[in-house]
């Protein structure tokens, strides 16, 4: 955003948002990809993703403060597809993001019940947030880490996965895998994929650290989580080597 920020109508442009989105919705509506009870639209993902550069496009001037109350206002609205353009439109713009009050996004858990709205968060807003400051936010990682709500701790692992990318990366390791460990045992909200996510990401800054990790608490961690750590750092993807079978009398 460039210049002075210029009076918006959040309320109204919030509305507008939500008309775009109804609009795209397929006839007939279609069944999730995903289970949740939240209302959906059916729009594709790149939709949404278009929606939120478009209206970023048309409003450059907006302030940081007025895009962030924007991305609260359609989160809250409760529904898929509100609740992603949220995520969009501050990932796209970072003094936005700098603008959010990480409370805020804490606030945001309670509307959590899927993995897709819980990993596009914590990519796209909270991963990116902590980041800003990491000394002093990883803290709300750890706090969502010991929530009670399962999707809230999967979040919390998911934002890790951004922070894997950030310029000292090596120094939060071992805050990183304390949160992993505290998580080794939750099955809820599929935790053990998101665990071997976080573990796979941290490979690229930090090879050594992860390998020694899993090989130390592999009795702990999940068994998903150690099997595609070790086929990354083996194969270069998660899946493991296959065997080839020596044909009869051939060399072995």
């Amino acid at each position: 955003m460039t210049g002075d920020a210029v009076a918006l109508d959040v309320a109204a442009e919030a509305e507008e948002i939500t008309a775009a989105l109804r609009a795209l919705a397929p006839e007939p509506t279609v069944v999730p990809m995903i289970r949740t009870s939240r209302p959906f639209h059916g729009a594709r993902v790149g939709d949404l993703r278009r929606t939120a550069a478009g209206w970023r496009r048309r409003h450059r001037r907006a302030g940081p403060a007025q895009v962030a109350e924007l991305a609260d206002r359609l989160w809250h609205a409760g529904i898929r597809e509100e609740q992603l353009v949220a995520c969009f439109l501050l990932a796209g713009d970072t003094a936005a993001l700098a603008a959010t009050d990480p409370a805020r996004v804490r606030h945001w858990t309670a509307l959590l019940d899927n993995w897709e709205t819980t990993d596009q968060l914590g990519m796209n807003v909270l991963g990116p947030l902590v980041a800003l400051d990491p000394g002093r936010r990883f803290g709300l990682l750890e706090a969502l880490a010991g929530d009670a709500d399962p999707w809230a701790r999967r979040l919390a692992l998911v934002a890790c996965t951004h922070l894997a990318r950030t310029d000292d990366a090596a120094a939060l390791w071992p805050r990183v895998a304390g949160l992993l460990l505290a998580l080794a045992a939750d099955r809820e909200a599929a935790l053990p994929k998101a665990g071997s996510w976080v573990l796979r990401s941290w490979l690229r800054p930090c090879p050594a650290e992860v390998a020694a990790f899993v090989d130390s608490h592999a009795a702990r961690l999940p068994a998903l989580a150690v099997r595609e750590t070790r086929a990354k750092l083996a194969t270069g993807t998660k899946r493991p080597p296959r065997h080839r079978t020596a044909p009869a009398g051939g060399r072995r």
